[in-house]
């Protein structure tokens, strides 16, 4: 496999669990349970790993070289330099 297939594998799952942590913060909201210690845990908890998932993903498809700007580097380091 090559590395932009891999990348676009990785931003593919990033995005995967970016999607059920967004899913979790809208069930706090939802819920209504943002008053309490619990909503507020899974709120920094929910929020912490979308911030994280989308900063992966987001590096993952830069890494691609989906966006302008950064061009992906398929080539592989001479050996013994």
């Amino acid at each position: 496999m090559s590395r932009k297939s891999n990348d676009l594998e990785m931003a593919a799952a990033c995005l995967f669990f970016l999607l059920l942590s967004l899913a979790g913060l809208a069930a706090v909201f939802a819920t209504g349970e943002l008053t309490g210690v619990d909503g507020l845990l899974m709120l920094m908890v929910c929020g912490g790993m979308a911030l994280l998932f989308a900063w992966l993903a987001f590096s993952a498809v830069r890494d691609a070289g989906l966006l302008s700007g950064h061009k992906s580097d398929n080539s592989t380091p001479a050996e013994g330099k």
